[in-house]
């Protein structure tokens, strides 16, 4: 799946996952999934994937601690979900 927003999400990932790793664990399997969405050509597959971003991010709902960066990458994959449930 090739989308404009899950590659400026793919761009962001790795950063927050940096910046704020070792306090929200959970960005390093948002790191994974979001370059597995990238590469996912199996609609059943990204549904998945999609699934489990939504559970993991509690709906994309931001932390208070969010910098820009982690805000811009969760609005990214917001968005890229939206864009393809419709």
């Amino acid at each position: 799946m090739t989308d404009q927003n899950l590659a400026r999400a793919a761009e962001l990932a790795s950063l927050i996952e940096r910046v704020h790793g070792a306090n929200h664990p959970e960005l390093t399997r948002a790191r994974e999934i979001t370059l597995a969405l990238q590469q996912s050509g199996n609609e059943t597959r990204t549904v998945e994937l999609f699934n489990e971003l939504r559970t993991l991010t509690h709906n994309y709902a931001l932390p208070d601690d969010a910098c820009e960066a982690f805000a811009a990458t969760y609005q990214a994959l917001e968005r890229a979900d939206r864009q393809r449930a419709s």
